[in-house]
């Protein structure tokens, strides 16, 4: 049997289908290790800068462990300005975490859409920020859109009281 009809056999191309799918299947692997260790490198940084951010001391051991909350979106936040020092701006997200936003020079913002700048934005503005987050944990934004406050929600009960409401109906 020569090279060329071995080559050609069925057993070689299955060998060499299994060879590729677990070249393959490991580069996957790969590839998610190194989202997820970019994502917890991130988590680790936010934690380790939160409190020089916020002029807090750590108190007591496991300060700065995220718990069983998760990782943080490291690319983005989505909530209300609470604190404006440009470059820097404080963000509290929808999942109730302070996100260090920094801008520079190439940063794009916008009011809904129209073009608007990084010194028009304000406290209690709500945001979007969609950027890249940096080695000290803060996310070096690319776009910045400014939108209006959510809509207040409120249950019925607590805007009108009970006899009010029997009131009202009867008239």
């Amino acid at each position: 049997m020569n090279i060329k009809q071995f080559a050609r056999s069925k057993k070689f191309t299955l060998v060499m289908l299994v060879l590729g799918a677990l070249v393959i299947l490991l580069a996957v692997f790969q590839a998610g290790i190194s989202v997820g260790f970019h994502r917890a490198g991130f988590s680790y940084h936010m934690g380790e800068d939160y409190y020089r951010a916020f002029g807090d001391a750590p108190r007591g051991p496991g300060i700065g462990m995220m718990g069983d909350r998760g990782f943080p979106n490291a690319h983005g936040a989505i909530g209300r300005i609470i604190k404006l020092s440009l470059p820097t701006i404080t963000v509290l997200g929808t999942d109730n975490i302070e996100k260090v936003i920094t801008t520079d020079q190439s940063t794009e913002v916008r009011r809904l859409r129209d073009e608007a700048s990084a010194s028009e934005l304000a406290l209690d503005e709500y945001i979007v920020v969609i950027g890249t987050p940096n080695e000290h944990g803060e996310i070096v934004a690319r776009l910045i859109r400014i939108l209006p406050p959510p809509p207040e929600f409120t249950r019925p009960n607590q805007s009108i009281s009970a006899t009010e409401s029997t009131s009202s109906v009867a008239q």
